[in-house]
């Protein structure tokens, strides 16, 4: 029996009132716990929100520049084909003293030799529609303004301008 004498340790009564027990969470520490995790979950959840409809909003924009930008790049080659050997000779002298009307007369028809026709977008959006027009402020720049509704909704309009000098006006002689 000697053996055992070191194996039996002296237990405390728990029904004594000197002792308390002390592990657990008291209920403001488990109240306390759940108001940060719920702080954390709400920043987490509108930081996702945000980023999805900035990504939407991103797509919505790239398309609608690239279809300004397409519209540009056919404006400018159109002003290049629009050469001076390529006006009518009855025309000629009406072209040099108004070079922007006459590229703007000959933008604005449905099949010339400077025909470009209206920005294309995805015709299944309806929502965001690019509107250009065409204003002669000087007689040799043509003015064409592009405006369009942003896909953000802290911006309202928005417009791009872009001003063209009439490739065929270096060549007239008068």
């Amino acid at each position: 029996m000697k053996r055992y004498r070191y194996l039996t340790t002296k237990v405390s009564n728990p029904k004594s009132s000197h002792m308390s027990i002390t592990s657990g969470f008291t209920l403001v520490e488990t109240l306390v716990a759940g108001c940060i995790l719920l702080v954390v979950l709400v920043a987490v959840s509108r930081i996702s929100i945000l980023s999805i409809t900035s990504g939407r909003n991103r797509v919505e924009r790239d398309r609608i520049e690239a279809a300004i930008q397409n519209d540009i790049q056919m404006l400018q080659q159109a002003d290049t084909k629009l050469t001076f050997d390529s006006i009518p000779t009855n025309k000629k002298k009406y072209a040099c003293l108004n070079p922007a009307n006459y590229l703007k007369e000959q933008l604005s028809q449905n099949n010339g030799v400077g025909s470009v026709q209206k920005p294309l977008m995805n015709e299944n959006n309806a929502n965001f529609l690019i509107n250009k027009h065409m204003e002669v402020n000087n007689p040799r720049i043509l003015v064409v303004v592009y405006s369009f509704s942003a896909p953000e909704n802290s911006i309202k309009n928005e417009k791009r301008i872009l001003e063209l000098n009439p490739h065929f006006y270096n060549e007239c002689i008068l």
